[in-house]
């Protein structure tokens, strides 16, 4: 390393500069659980990155990423040996500029930081309740606590929010791991894919998401002491008797932030249990047919060697229990469209009539009919005659569902459309053999339903023939 020094400033804006090198240190250091990184990978981890560099730039990295340099400027805090190697151990502050760049650094919260920092809350609120100083911002021994305290909340409630704003990925990640593992065509590869998955979602679970949870927890009850929220409500109740509302209603805000958090981190307990119920299943799955398939090759090789047998002894499917009662399985049933010409027809049956329909209507002579409720004759009768006018006019085709369509024809062109009005249409299409226009009627034993106005009908299924002539 180079033994020349730069100022702290210059230091940290090459730092900055060239950020990479120091996100995969700390990413090394996180993966390790480790509050230091060892100088062998410090300086291996530089020298990869200086390769593709020039010389002047070779040169200006080395001088400020050299060990003596970075302990000059107070941004290493230590370097020590142990078990024969030398470890360097970074300002926390400096690291903690570097994972505001790179989200997938932020650190994950555990069940021992949690406790730690709940732990100097409480001894602050001890002090506070001991009523061994005065309660006035004129005493520094008084503002130095209170200081210390908001600064510890503030702490704890940017903690948090950093894991959540990484918490809330997971989701993606989920996914991205799930499509990876389904792309393996290896089933080997797909085993030890989701076997890796669930083990890494399994452990995030329980060492970071459900201990923050329930640390979260308004009404979880902890053995060593009141949890976060029974001491933030003392404290508030310290500021109330004080007649210090500016600070009670800052608790109260902390309270407020708190419980929002723990509502957005158990939907993402929610989602993560979700997904490693459906892995572990499909992995169970996986694992009971990739079981299934040895055990039938195995039988399959026993007749390639037995010259009387040609089939596979029944007793494997028995035995195995899976394949019993398979053949009285439902079938899917295939939806033949596009190539079924009975369903072609009626498709452009139903086309060529509702563009005739169309036709129809543009001419005016119906553009005014109007549904109507009134249970007068003469106005009922008049209905009925239009109604009558218009199914007369309307073009007839071969149908599945006669009364399906004379409704979807009524209810585009007529106003205030009723179910009554369908009820005339068709008692004048079963009494008219000119209105069928050469079709015959089939009532068929199939039922169907129609929603009218919030109301559901049941009706036998009509369809409709065209007659031919021998």
């Amino acid at each position: 390393m180079s033994d020349k020094r730069l100022l702290t400033i210059p230091t940290f804006a090459i730092m900055l500069e060239h950020h990479t090198i120091m996100r995969d240190v700390i990413r090394t250091m996180d993966e390790g659980g480790e509050p230091y990184v060892r100088e062998a990978t410090f300086i291996s981890r530089l020298h990869r990155y200086i390769q593709g560099q020039n010389k002047d730039k070779q040169k200006q990295l080395r001088t400020a990423f050299s060990t003596d340099n970075l302990l000059a400027t107070h941004i290493l805090v230590d370097k020590d040996e142990f078990g024969g190697e030398s470890r360097l151990i970074f300002d926390r502050a400096v690291i903690g500029v570097f994972r505001l760049f790179d989200r997938s650094l932020f650190q994950d919260l555990t069940d021992v930081a949690l406790k730690v920092q709940l732990g100097g809350i409480r001894l602050l609120l001890e002090k506070l309740q001991s009523g061994s100083m005065l309660y006035n911002d004129g005493n520094l021994d008084f503002k130095e606590l209170i200081d210390e305290l908001f600064h510890q909340l503030s702490e704890l409630l940017n903690s948090i929010r950093l894991n959540l704003v990484k918490m809330q990925t997971i989701n993606q990640e989920l996914s991205d791991a799930s499509e990876l593992a389904a792309k393996s065509e290896n089933p080997q590869v797909f085993s030890l894919l989701q076997q890796e998955s669930i083990e890494k979602i399994s452990l995030l679970l329980s060492r970071h998401i459900l201990p923050t949870r329930q640390f979260l927890d308004e009404k979880s009850r902890l053995k060593d002491g009141p949890n976060l929220f029974e001491c933030m409500q003392s404290l508030r109740s310290q500021f109330e008797r004080h007649q210090d509302h500016p600070r009670a209603n800052a608790m109260l805000r902390y309270e407020v932030s708190f419980n929002s958090f723990h509502k957005q981190i158990s939907k993402i307990s929610h989602s993560v249990d979700q997904f490693l119920a459906r892995s572990k299943k499909r992995l169970k799955q996986f694992n009971a047919i990739e079981t299934a398939f040895g055990d039938l090759v195995k039988e399959l090789d026993a007749t390639k060697h037995n010259l009387k047998r040609s089939q596979i002894d029944g007793q494997f499917a028995r035995d195995n229990g899976t394949f019993m009662g398979l053949m009285q399985q439902a079938r899917p049933k295939v939806l033949r469209i596009s190539s079924s010409e009975a369903y072609l027809n009626n498709v452009v049956s139903d086309i060529d009539a509702r563009v005739a329909d169309k036709g129809l209507l543009d001419q005016g002579r119906y553009v005014e009919l109007v549904s109507t409720k009134d249970d007068s004759t003469e106005r009922r009768l008049a209905r009925a005659e239009q109604i009558f006018e218009l199914v007369k006019q309307m073009r007839m085709a071969e149908y599945q569902d006669l009364t399906l369509s004379l409704h979807r024809r009524l209810n585009e062109h007529l106003v205030d459309y009723h179910f009554v009005d369908l009820l005339e249409g068709l008692n004048f299409l079963l009494r008219s053999e000119s209105v069928l226009d050469g079709h015959i009627l089939k009532m068929t034993n199939f039922r169907q339903r129609i929603t009218q106005s919030d109301t559901i009908y049941l009706y036998r299924k009509i369809r409709t023939e065209r007659v031919t002539n021998p």
